[in-house]
């Protein structure tokens, strides 16, 4: 499987953004951002990760995580996708993203949902429990 391999950007802006998110809509690869928060200048900040991948086929599949450290320890918010197919070569209810194993509800196929969290991400620093759950 070939991943694509995108250089690092400081403090990116929207355009440059959506190029790398335009590349990774259609190749395998993965995106990470962070983010400290403003309202919390002494916390570790968010992370959010873009897993794409095509798993050999003609259709994309991307996941998205986004990461927080928390006083508790670090919690990770996806999407819910009940209706996600799964991958026969994986274990029940999983899929591979880059060849690794995940829970196949935390995919989707439609990428205004992955532009629209990115969007969210790098303008307030945070996600939508809307559309992360």
């Amino acid at each position: 499987m070939n991943k694509v391999y995108l250089p690092r950007i400081e403090n990116p802006n929207e355009d440059q953004m959506q190029q790398y998110l335009e590349i990774l809509r259609t190749n395998n690869g993965f995106l990470s951002l962070w983010k400290q928060s403003k309202s919390k200048p002494t916390s570790p900040g968010m992370e959010i990760t873009l897993y794409s991948d095509n798993h050999q086929t003609d259709i994309q599949t991307y996941m998205v995580l986004l990461g927080e450290e928390t006083e508790e320890g670090y919690d990770v918010r996806t999407f819910y996708n009940p209706v996600a197919p799964c991958n026969p070569e994986a274990p029940e209810g999983m899929t591979y993203m880059l060849g690794d194993c995940f829970a196949a509800c935390s995919t989707v196929r439609n990428f205004t949902m992955i532009r629209r969290v990115f969007t969210d991400f790098l303008t307030t620093g945070n996600v939508s429990e809307d559309l992360l759950n």
